[in-house]
């Protein structure tokens, strides 16, 4: 291949790439919503993904992370370390509590869905000022093994996915 092909073949690529993008992007949009609506409407959070009526290729789920413990008042929490784990604070020219402190309570206080921590060595339970427990956002999840992904490839190279996917990118279509 000479350098002009070489070239040629970049830019073809180069824009399908940008146009099978967005166009995913827009298709994940339009799954998380269906999705959602399917799980208010009947509780489904998964279904799946056929080529056709014989053939399962994989599965869409919608995905719930738990709630997590976030530190939402820097400076509650802050006073609230230097409280009682003095010990956990880095002096320098600003006062932080460290940082692998914060994760071992943040870990933690997730684990136990409250913004509460133990303290191991006095059993102490404390109510963590500035920490919150904030829900995560749903994300939609697609597991495709790797037959689903054979059969993906066979259907696009017969053909057998233009109703499906990239319309916008035959003839004209990718701008």
């Amino acid at each position: 291949m000479n350098v002009k092909e070489a070239a040629a073949r970049a830019a073809v690529l180069d824009t399908l790439h940008k146009a099978i993008g967005d166009e995913l992007k827009a298709a994940k949009r339009d799954l998380e919503d269906g999705l959602r609506a399917a799980k208010a409407e009947t509780g489904t959070q998964k279904v799946t993904i056929s080529l056709d009526e014989q053939q399962d290729i994989g599965t869409a789920s919608l995905v719930q992370p738990a709630a997590a413990a976030v530190v939402a008042d820097v400076e509650k929490f802050k006073a609230w370390v230097m409280d009682h784990y003095a010990s956990e604070i880095e002096r320098k020219f600003v006062t932080e509590v460290r940082a692998a402190f914060t994760a071992r309570l943040l870990k933690e206080m997730t684990a136990a869905g409250v913004a509460q921590w133990a303290d191991p060595e006095t059993g102490e339970l404390h109510d963590v000022p500035g920490v919150e427990m904030q829900g995560r956002a749903a994300y939609t999840r697609l597991t495709v093994p790797v037959a689903g992904k054979q059969a993906i490839g066979q259907a696009w190279q017969s053909g057998a996915l233009s109703h499906l996917v990239l319309p916008q990118l035959t003839a004209g279509g990718a701008e």
